[in-house]
């Protein structure tokens, strides 16, 4: 038995509405966008929990169920930026590859929180310009992840068109939450 996914959209809502709600808050509460030294945290964050999850989708083949995968990937992007504001910062840390393919399930959820937080860039985008940041310095990440407006839509087509059976769905609800959950432990580690 597969699950429709026309009502998949309102239930990571609803799953990951609490998750989200804190993980905005600690942003604007930490001050991340105010100045380029809290900027520059609110990046290493940002790649601490975006980089092990964009090896896990690529690994898994991310790009089989979501064709625009490959372009909406912003690590590279957020490792320059990072470097405009810390020219010859010590290497981070070395992810290896997973060592079991995320489920359908599982990329949808994780896919969930990446897409939206692309929508987001485009308030942020607005807010990091007042302390210099542009899609040249500083903000490649979010100019990529804004570059495509109908990239939300897209994916969303996908969410809903995927069918699960009632474990994988169960499982995008818990990607998800673990998704913003991972962002929330990167964002509190660098207060």
């Amino acid at each position: 038995m597969s699950i429709d996914g026309s009502q998949r959209r309102q239930r990571l809502r609803r799953a990951t509405q609490v998750a989200h709600t804190r993980l905005d808050a600690l942003i604007t509460d930490a001050g991340f966008l105010e100045n380029r030294q809290q900027y520059r945290r609110y990046l290493e964050a940002t790649w601490t929990a975006r980089k092990p999850v964009e090896l896990s989708l690529d690994a898994s083949d991310a790009a089989t169920l979501y064709a625009a995968w490959p372009e909406r990937s912003v690590c590279d992007a957020l490792s320059q930026d990072i470097d405009d504001i810390t020219p010859n910062r010590p290497v981070g840390p070395h992810w290896g590859r997973p060592s079991a393919p995320l489920s359908p399930g599982q990329m949808l959820g994780i896919l969930y929180v990446l897409e939206g937080s692309a929508l987001g860039a485009q308030l942020l985008e607005q807010r990091v310009a007042a302390i210099g940041m542009t899609p040249a310095f500083g903000a490649r990440h979010m100019a990529r992840q804004t570059s495509q407006p109908r990239g939300w839509t897209e994916f969303v087509a996908v969410l809903e068109n995927t069918k699960l059976d009632p474990q994988d769905d169960a499982l995008c609800m818990d990607a998800a939450v673990d998704t913003f959950d991972s962002f929330e432990s990167a964002f509190r580690a660098v207060i």
